[in-house]
């Protein structure tokens, strides 16, 4: 026994040797300082929720424990009246007793069945889609989000495949077709070069690369030697009918333009119209026998049709200049054997003017200073901005149904708050998108704004910018004071924000209360602001935006009717932004209250609109804020929310007056479009 317990020692100690030598196999935890951080911020956190928590509780079960005493205390009393005589109870005999005791059931029952018929009558509108929940899921948008970020991930990733793959067929076509191509390219110049000797015995000009090149040649677009012998004849005859250099200059009478059989005004085909046409052709002949399946690959017949297009203008490029080194070896081999000839031989030559029609360019001050120093000096003036992000789908307004009657009739009509939109969207923002479209669409440089004060000018701002993703530059007085000062310092900052606005195209030149520069006469108060020191260099900055630059010039305006006629020559469009309608009022008040879960799903938000008619949705949406305050929402439950609790709020508007009223209205007949439409008619 005792040789047993000597071993179980042994054994035990050696375990403990083991143990001790042995490295822990468990490894320590290394968090870095922000892990640290992190983990304990999110431990306090836990500590402050679980503290409120019990705050809340503590303080709940005091209110009941006050509650219960008071009725306690209440019953004590009551009690201890009767027993000193004090209070006589009241006896009543049973048979009233009972029947009070059947009315209050009636009552109660009447109560709770229309209740449960107004629960049932909502679960199935809720069911039918008739009523606007407070709350949506926002599980199959949550999906399409996850979708969306998905399809964003594998795009770089089927980016390199199709780079790859055009990189591929490139070099498989320069190698296949490449070697053919400068071939044939060389076979049709030489044929045109055969073409001209064999009918003249010289060669014309090789049309200049900026103009094409042998491409002019291929798609019969330069001269036949037959049309070079009768211009050539005609121009003799000139010569010699016209003896005096004063006739030679003498402009050649204009030919009668072919008056169009057709009676009437007929409106051109805009260049819009035409990329639209080819757009559409294009994706009739590639795209729509195409199916879109996520798994599908690259398209090689269309990669292999345009290189092959790219390919053949890159051969091109390279045969003409070969050629025209040809072209000149011939010429002088041509012009040495015809070197004794009695008449003296010439060859065609390229017109020496054509050079010469640019204009000669301006010289930039700023060309040795970087657009990025450039940037950031108006970055410190506070010139380039940030704005709120709002998008076109969150403005509210209805179309006036009405109008496209009265606009055929050529009948007057009024703008409502979704012909707005359409409007903004056509001036402002799809001419932006890119450069290609600011090419193509009627060039715009410069929109002004105008409307009550309150009506949602500055949002149309914020909205313009927010859909295009431009680089705001506010060059409104109140940023401009005191900055700037002399006429040099005013060009170039005008100078500045031409160069930075092109460079970072597209751009918003944007200037709050437009009408100040070209005011007939400015407050006392406001002269400090100097608000007509950059009305001429605005003009200048306007007239400077072309086609393709994504430049344009927005201003605001409340009251327009005080500029002068300079202000209305200064922008090509104007937009008024009328007051709130019945229809938009409906859409908005259901909108804005269906998101509070107490309010009744079938309030009368139409009495609400009809009372609302001219007031501004901002306005209507802080006074719906202050009436359903946090406490107010706690009681919706038991008191429901009345009508009147928000008409009594919104009726503390301040109406603008009447003669503000119909100065715009005089104004909006001044416009330039108002003028034309009154043409028409």
């Amino acid at each position: 026994m005792s040789e047993m317990e000597d071993q179980t020692l042994k054994t035990r100690a050696a375990r403990r040797r083991m143990r001790i030598m042995q490295p822990s196999k468990v490894e320590l935890i290394r968090e870095s300082p922000e892990e640290k951080a992190a983990r304990e911020a999110k431990l306090a956190a836990e500590r402050i929720m679980r503290s409120a928590i019990l705050l809340i509780q503590s303080h709940e079960r005091a209110r009941k424990g006050r509650c219960y005493g008071a009725d306690v205390k209440r019953i004590y009393d009551y009690n201890k009246k009767v027993r000193f005589g004090e209070i006589i109870p009241r006896k009543i005999d049973r048979i009233r007793y009972i029947k009070s005791a059947v009315t209050i059931q009636r009552a109660w029952r009447r109560y709770a069945s229309r209740k449960a018929m107004r629960k049932r009558i909502a679960r199935l509108e809720d069911a039918l889609g008739m009523t606007i929940p407070s709350w949506q899921c926002r599980k199959t948008r949550t999906k399409d989000d996850d979708n969306f970020q998905r399809r964003r991930a594998l795009m770089p990733v089927f980016d390199a495949h199709t780079k790859k793959a055009i990189s591929d067929e490139r070099t498989r076509l320069l190698k296949v077709r490449g070697p053919g191509l400068m071939e044939d390219i060389t076979d049709e110049i030489h044929e045109w070069f055969v073409v001209w000797y064999n009918a003249l015995g010289h060669y014309d000009v090789f049309p200049a690369a900026d103009f094409g090149g042998s491409v002019l040649i291929v798609t019969g677009q330069t001269s036949t030697p037959q049309e070079y012998l009768m211009e050539k004849l005609e121009k003799e005859k000139q010569a010699k009918a016209k003896g005096r250099r004063a006739e030679k200059m003498a402009p050649r009478p204009k030919a009668e333009p072919i008056k169009s059989q057709v009676p009437g005004w007929k409106m051109p085909q805009t260049d819009a119209l035409s990329c639209l046409e080819e757009a559409n052709i294009d994706f009739i002949r590639n795209w729509s026998f195409r199916s879109e399946k996520p798994s599908e690959r690259e398209y090689l017949d269309l990669i292999t049709e345009k290189l092959c297009y790219e390919l053949q203008l890159e051969m091109r490029e390279i045969v003409d200049d070969v050629m025209r080194a040809e072209l000149d070896v011939l010429n002088k081999a041509l012009l040495k054997d015809h070197a004794y000839d009695k008449e003296k031989f010439t060859i065609p030559t390229m017109d020496k003017n054509i050079d010469k029609t640019g204009t000669k360019r301006k010289k930039d001050i700023l060309e040795d200073v970087a657009v990025e120093d450039l940037f950031s000096e108006l970055l410190r003036a506070k010139i380039i901005r940030n704005y709120p992000t709002i998008f076109l789908r969150d403005w509210f307004g209805d179309l006036s149904y009405q109008n496209y009657e009265a606009r055929r009739e050529f009948r007057d009509f009024k703008h409502r708050l979704g012909e707005v939109k359409q409007l903004v969207l056509e001036y402002c923002i799809l001419p932006l998108i890119s450069k290609g479209t600011h090419q193509v669409a009627p060039l715009v440089r410069s929109v002004c704004i105008y409307g009550l004060p309150g009506a949602g000018k500055t949002s149309l701002a914020n909205v313009i910018c927010s859909e295009i993703g431009a680089l705001l530059f506010d060059v409104s007085a109140p940023v401009l004071t005191g900055k700037y000062m002399g006429k040099e310092k005013q060009q170039r900052l005008i100078d500045i924000i031409s160069k930075v606005a092109r460079v970072y195209a597209p751009s918003i030149i944007f200037l709050d209360a437009g009408e100040k520069p070209w005011l007939k006469k400015v407050p006392p108060e406001e002269k400090y602001l100097q608000h007509k020191r950059f009305a001429n260099y605005f003009v200048k900055l306007m007239k400077g935006i072309k086609s393709g630059d994504q430049i344009l010039f927005l201003s605001l305006s409340e009251e327009p009717q005080k500029a002068t006629a300079g202000f209305n020559k200064f922008h090509d469009k104007f937009i008024r932004v009328p007051t709130t309608d019945y229809n938009t009022l409906y859409m908005y008040y259901k909108n804005l209250l269906m998101k509070y879960h107490g309010v009744d799903r079938d309030i009368d938000v139409s009495c609400l609109a009809k009372m609302s008619v001219g007031i501004p949705l901002n306005f209507i949406r802080q006074a719906v804020e202050k009436v359903l305050s946090l406490r107010r929402r706690i009681t919706l439950k038991f008191n429901p929310l009345s009508p009147i609790e928000i008409m009594n709020e919104i009726l503390t508007y301040q109406y603008p007056t009447t003669e503000m009223v119909e100065s715009l209205d005089k104004f909006e007949k001044l416009t330039l479009s108002a003028r034309r439409k009154t043409k028409v008619s």
